[in-house]
């Protein structure tokens, strides 16, 4: 079935952006995050961009708390939770985790959470929420749990 013309050239700008991005690439760390590799983080959990931008979509906030996590077919834990923010948290797990494994996170009063490990360094874990906490809920959380001095 033939195309009108308008439709034959959007198919054509589309085809090009598809050539243009698939030629452009893939950074070193992105490579690595897609094979599942370890990505390397600095000590402090930070995850600035080169230009010193803060790359996360919400702010974060520093804890010293703990909550109960649970890797996909394993046991609770309580660990340590650092900071947090509606999208994710750095919590020390027990022992060293795999990029994408997927958990589960139980905050106070609050329905567990599905996350999946999206970067770690040993034992600090970077985890990011399934779905983002709704700002009214975190804000009720953030009462519940102890702030760092």
């Amino acid at each position: 079935m033939p195309l009108n013309p308008a439709a034959e050239r959007r198919l054509l700008r589309v085809r090009g952006r598809a050539r243009a991005s698939s030629e452009r690439p893939i950074p070193p760390k992105v490579q690595a995050y897609l094979s599942g590799q370890p990505v390397t983080v600095p000590s402090d959990g930070t995850t600035e961009a080169p230009d010193g931008t803060e790359r996360r979509r919400s702010g974060r906030v520093t804890l010293d708390a703990n909550i109960v996590v649970r890797r996909v077919g394993s046991f609770n834990f309580e660990v340590a939770l650092r900071d947090v923010s509606t999208g994710g948290c750095r919590v020390e797990l027990l022992e060293p985790s795999e990029i994408g494994d997927p958990v589960i996170a139980r905050f106070p009063l609050l329905e567990p959470l599905g996350s999946r490990v999206c970067w770690t360094q040993g034992v600090t874990t970077g985890m990011q929420f399934l779905s983002n906490i709704h700002p009214a809920v975190f804000d009720s959380l953030l009462t519940r749990l102890p702030t760092a001095k």
